[in-house]
């Protein structure tokens, strides 16, 4: 039977629908934050993009945009979207309460007065109602866990050269090679007529080194370790859009869509063996990443493009907990975390420590920015691999992003002959790069040394 396959877009992605991205809700009745989260998606989708970092006195437009879906108890109700925007000052306890007007577009937008962006930063949640007895909280935690824009005061700014398309830097080596097929030296393709070629979603390093890829299509984990034959472990798999993370202790967290019997993906872990250690459905209805953190595995979700805790391991975190301890930013080692926003123009970076912005980077570039496939720490700044692009060619580029500025950067052919999950295409370990590559032949992990501070 063929699998369904439904790739998202991220905070991470722009391109297509640039500056937007397509959310949908699990609603609630109209009561309060307390009432228990019902799945009925008579309320629709809402379009929400958060501003997350922001230059000091930035204008800031909060907008919302509601596609109502259909009422199955009133379909004869007219929707008619209209909320509430709560917002406080870093740092202080009170959410004040702005309303969203109605734009010629049906849009539901505010303006962020400026009390709230010439300071540290500010948290917010919305609440929307579309009429018709329906309403949702965005993000879903609310006031509890409510959505952050970090204010830096000081930026580095990054300006990259022209892309030349087609000198590309050679791999230093190549440390996993595979035809497409079930056998034991193969990958999964899933491929047919009016159907995108899909590959392998994913891949990660191990503690050792090992490279662990997730070759869904076969319901397998692959392990490559130098060399030695592949060793595979089967995992249940339940489709969409499938991500991999392992972690320090090995212990490899799998994201899958959840199947027939779940209305929001699943995160499950297994340990080196490929046994099941535990299983938990998301609190949200769309997710595109796992990363292990420092506490434990991080999935980035949607609506809220929050970063969701699933659990070290058994019990994993309750779906209500993860409302409650989401984050807008990735958690990673030293107490701080990795915030990205990208747009056309320019990329966004910070490394943030709470509600303090340590430092922070505005990249732009001559053509178009596509999705930041990875960011990660590096020194004392980031390793970062953007897609650069014109209509008719695209490259990634490898940045080193410093406190001084640029400190290295390099040009990485695609190789994305089939589909992967949209930004597991590349990891970092140590100062060594990876990258998942793809051809009509086969499946490829590159490696490429970066050198400097680690």
């Amino acid at each position: 039977m063929k699998r369904t396959w439904r790739w998202p877009l991220a905070g991470f992605v722009v391109g297509g629908l640039i500056g937007a991205t397509f959310l949908t809700v699990n609603v609630v009745g109209a009561s309060g934050p307390e009432q228990r989260r019902a799945v009925n998606h008579s309320f629709g989708e809402i379009l929400h993009t958060p501003p997350l970092i922001l230059k000091q006195n930035e204008p800031v437009e909060l907008t919302f945009g509601v596609v109502c879906g259909l009422s199955e108890d009133r379909p004869e109700a007219r929707c008619s979207p209209k909320g509430l925007v709560y917002l406080r000052a870093s740092g202080t306890g009170e959410f004040r309460a702005l309303r969203l007007a109605r734009e010629p577009n049906g849009q539901l937008s505010a303006e962020v007065p400026s009390r709230y962006t010439g300071g540290a930063g500010f948290d917010y949640y919305a609440e929307i109602e579309d009429g018709r007895g329906y309403s949702a909280t965005l993000p879903p935690g609310a006031a509890a866990a409510p959505q952050h824009a970090w204010i830096a005061s000081n930026w580095t700014t990054v300006v990259l050269g022209s892309p030349r398309f087609g000198e590309a830097r050679r791999p230093d080596s190549i440390v996993v090679r595979a035809s497409w097929g079930k056998g034991d030296r193969a990958l999964g393709l899933d491929s047919g007529r009016e159907q995108s070629r899909i590959g392998p979603s994913a891949f990660d390093l191990a503690p050792d080194g090992a490279v662990v890829v997730l070759d869904q299509v076969n319901d397998r984990l692959a392990v490559y370790r130098h060399d030695a034959r592949p060793r595979h472990l089967p995992i249940a798999f339940s489709g969409g859009e499938g991500d991999l993370a392992i972690a320090g202790d090995g212990t490899a967290y799998v994201l899958d869509a959840g199947g027939a019997g779940s209305s929001t993906p699943i995160v499950r872990s297994f340990d080196s063996a490929g046994q099941l250690i535990a299983g938990i459905p998301l609190a949200e209805p769309t997710a595109d990443m796992v990363r292990a953190g420092p506490g434990g595995p991080l999935v980035h979700a949607y609506p809220s493009e929050m970063w969701l805790p699933t659990g070290r391991g058994r019990p994993p975190v309750v779906p209500s907990r993860q409302i409650a301890l989401a984050r807008p930013g990735r958690a990673v080692a030293g107490n701080l975390e990795v915030v990205v926003r990208a747009s056309p123009g320019e990329a966004r970076f910070a490394l943030v420590r709470g509600d303090r912005v340590v430092q922070a980077w505005i990249v732009k570039a001559p053509t178009s920015l596509g999705e930041v496939q990875l960011a990660e720490p590096y020194g004392n700044g980031l390793l970062a691999v953007v897609r650069l692009w014109t209509e008719k060619r695209a490259e990634f580029r490898v940045l080193q992003l410093q406190p001084a500025g640029l400190t290295g950067s390099f040009a990485v052919d695609r190789a994305e002959w089939a589909e992967t999950a949209s930004l597991s295409r590349f990891r970092l370990h140590g100062s060594t790069l990876y990258q998942l590559r793809s051809a009509p032949s086969g499946v490829e992990i590159a490696l490429f040394e970066i050198g400097g501070t680690t």
